[in-house]
């Protein structure tokens, strides 16, 4: 079952995006969701590698992805994101490098404005500061990291993908081919 929404992170996008030979990103963001969403912040700091910005971009000229930015909210939706962002920036952004998590939360902040159920990113830490921030029990939202679509799509809950290209996506990703084998998706005898 696809997810109603998502809102997309640069880490996510430039590490499933990776490859110009298995278009994994455009791949997974049409099955994952509905409707897939980026930050103008985010979408700006994807640069390389240039198929994860081309991928985007095919997405966007779909119209699977839309950029979104805060220049578009009617006034009360720009005092809600606002309010969202300074409380994240007091959490997440250190004043002598501003510029590091800026994406995350212009995106949670865009996620709690719209009602944005879902974040994709890597961040494996992240979790925690937005159900101590933002998760109120109303228009809560929810990582999925990569090892989460990894395990929807052994699930059968994302379509289109088989074990080896699960696998493929996990080390393209960066991350360890044993705790795949081993943790994530053993191989059947």
């Amino acid at each position: 079952m696809k997810l109603e929404g998502i809102i997309v992170d640069a880490d996510f996008c430039i590490k499933v995006g990776a490859s110009p030979k298995y278009r994994y990103l455009e791949k997974v963001l049409m099955e994952l969701a509905d409707k897939v969403y980026i930050h103008k912040t985010v979408y700006d700091e994807i640069l390389v590698p240039a198929c994860a910005k081309e991928q985007v971009n095919c997405l966007k000229e779909q119209g699977i992805l839309e950029v979104v930015n805060e220049n578009n909210l009617n006034p009360a939706e720009k005092i809600l994101y606002q309010g969202t962002y300074d409380s994240l920036a007091k959490v997440m952004i250190n004043p002598e490098r501003p510029r590091k998590n800026r994406g995350e939360v212009c995106s949670l902040a865009m996620a709690k404005t719209k009602s944005i159920p879902y974040f994709a990113t890597d961040e494996r830490d992240l979790q925690p500061i937005i159900d101590k921030i933002l998760n109120t029990g109303l228009d809560d939202i929810m990582c999925v990291r990569i090892e989460d679509v990894i395990r929807r799509i052994k699930s059968g809950e994302l379509g289109g993908f088989k074990r080896k290209d699960a696998k493929a996506l996990w080390v393209l990703t960066g991350k360890n081919k044993d705790i795949f084998d081993r943790d994530i998706w053993p191989a059947e005898k």
